[in-house]
């Protein structure tokens, strides 16, 4: 393990199906050789693996979400729960992990919200470095020269984030996976996670430049296969209770998740 910014040290996993040489993987290492750490590339759960369906729950799924998980969906939440065995297997007290559709677009920026991130790790779970399609934030914190941001629910993509160890086991915790990774992030308080965004994000995706998105395609043809206006109803039931549930989260952590000598503005919604 290398050492990392100010003498900390950071793990680097990078998810990907691609085997050395592949577009995605060079991609992504040409840009991690720029760094401080060691980055590690761990091969994802292909979508005909065998264990593929077992941990999903299609019957919380109904329960839960307003439609099905894609195979490809499935795939990437395994993905993810792989490298974080890998990272509680090696004792790090936290981790950088990455899609291998990123993209860097300023190397100081990058390593700037990370080291500000470290000097403040005891306040928060998850810090998300991707955003796709972000709303405004209810929150800001501004760490040296960072901005940390909370939403009043966390946006989607999992990109690029950051975890403790803590939050890594409370997530392997859950035995079943019934909606994307990222859609349960945006639900904190069932792994009680505190999930912390920089803004602006400095990682991009660029799944189009490296071939485009297999999840896209998937989802548009789910989309016009499954059209069951009854879960598409139970699904405006399942946004209001989530409307809920994020209020009543926030106004117990927006306070708590860094100290108020780094706050320096609210909008959004009063708690």
């Amino acid at each position: 393990m290398v050492d990392c910014i100010k003498g900390s040290t950071l793990a680097c996993y990078v998810l990907t199906l691609e085997p050395s040489g592949g577009q995605r993987y060079e991609s992504s290492r040409q840009q991690l050789d720029r760094f401080p750490f060691c980055s590690t590339f761990v091969e994802g759960i292909r979508v005909q693996a065998d264990e593929l369906s077992s941990p999903y729950s299609s019957w919380l799924n109904r329960i839960w979400m307003k439609r099905a998980m894609i195979p490809g969906e499935i795939s990437v939440y395994l993905g993810h729960r792989k490298i974080w065995r890998r990272f509680l297997d090696e004792g790090q007290e936290f981790a950088l992990i990455m899609e291998d559709d990123f993209y860097i677009p300023d190397d100081s920026l990058f390593l700037q919200a990370i080291e500000d991130a470290v000097s403040v790790s005891s306040h928060w779970d998850i810090v998300k470095l991707f955003d796709f399609r972000p709303k405004n934030p209810i929150q800001r914190w501004r760490v040296n020269r960072t901005d940390f941001v909370m939403y009043k629910y966390p946006p989607a993509g999992g990109v690029a984030y950051l975890i403790r160890v803590a939050a890594a086991e409370r997530l392997l915790q859950q035995r079943f996976i019934y909606r994307p990774i990222d859609e349960d992030w945006s639900h904190p308080w069932e792994n009680n996670l505190r999930i912390l965004s920089v803004a602006s994000s400095p990682v991009s995706e660029i799944a189009t430049a490296l071939g485009g998105s297999l999840l896209e395609t998937e989802r548009r043809n789910m989309k016009a296969d499954d059209r069951n206006w009854l879960r598409a109803r139970y699904g405006n039931i399942l946004s209001f209770q989530k409307n809920i549930r994020s209020v009543l989260w926030n106004r117990k952590t927006a306070n708590s998740l860094l100290p108020s000598c780094y706050k320096t503005s609210r909008s959004g919604p009063t708690f």
